[in-house]
């Protein structure tokens, strides 16, 4: 598997970040953790890797830790990454309408429930949200860009369901929809062209608009030519049709399961917040 999970632990205590490592160390032996006691640290951190999981207190030596939010999430890497905030005022910052942190923090954690609790809440949520059961619906109609993606996705252990055609992924979605009565397909990969019958902007509009599968519900790759020398990429137009993220061709295994990663964690974020 080429992506390792990692969790990021900031703490300005030296205590708390070696009581949450020797405890974390211990229930996931293969995770990676890296522990930093300032927002200098952790900054430097997400800019070299993506994690799965940041946790971070609020008293931090040398940034306010929502200025140091601010400037992680300026970072593709972890963009989307799930961001939990331990406080001891957590029922302050749910409530308040004028808290402006909204989009930085996934949620809080209670500070009180201890140690144990939140090493238990992030062993649980790595476990049941593995990369192997990611599920993957996969649109492309060329046989040669086809084989190259869907082998990096063989590769690194998806589950997925590659069509040729725009109209087929529609109707592979919505009787995905009524066996689940929810769409139970974490990315949707589509190329830019397709077919003439339905273009990759085409599908994610009607995705987006007919279906009503919003950004969190079904998050859209999008798969595009790299633009030539005198051209510009149309963000404009991406974004505007619903895509929450591209990736230009020739396409990387890297790059691609680093996409897929940071789309998955934006499922995974809607997911975990959802009323039961």
């Amino acid at each position: 598997m080429l992506y390792n999970k990692r969790v990021l632990i900031i703490d300005g205590s030296d205590s708390t970040r070696t009581i949450l490592f020797k405890e974390l160390s211990s229930t996931l032996p293969d995770l990676d953790i890296i522990a930093c006691g300032s927002a200098k640290e952790a900054i430097t951190a997400c800019r070299r890797f993506q994690f799965e999981i940041i946790t971070t207190g609020l008293a931090l030596p040398d940034m306010d830790a929502f200025a140091m939010l601010d400037e992680i999430r300026k970072q593709i890497k972890n963009r989307n990454t799930p961001v939990f905030v331990v406080s001891g005022d957590t029922h302050t910052h749910i409530v308040d309408p004028e808290n402006d942190d909204a989009n930085m923090v996934t949620a809080y954690f209670d500070k009180a429930e201890g140690h144990h609790a939140l090493v238990k809440f992030i062993s649980d949520y790595l476990s049941k949200e593995s990369t192997l059961n990611a599920k993957v619906l996969y649109v492309d109609h060329d046989d040669s860009s086809s084989a190259v993606t869907t082998s990096i996705l063989n590769k690194n252990h998806f589950k997925y369901l590659h069509v040729k055609q725009g109209q087929s992924a529609i109707r592979e979605l919505e009787k995905d929809f009524r066996a689940h009565q929810r769409c139970s397909y974490d990315v949707l990969i589509t190329d830019m062209h397709l077919t003439q019958e339905m273009t990759g902007f085409e599908l994610i509009q009607k995705i987006r608009n007919e279906l009503d599968f919003d950004f969190q519900m079904l998050p859209i790759l999008l798969i595009t030519q790299g633009p030539g020398d005198n051209e510009n990429t149309d963000f404009t137009a991406m974004f505007g049709a619903g895509t929450n993220d591209f990736i230009s061709r020739p396409v990387t295994e890297e790059d691609l399961i680093e996409r897929i990663m940071n789309l998955l964690n934006v499922k995974r974020q809607s997911e975990a917040l959802a009323p039961e």
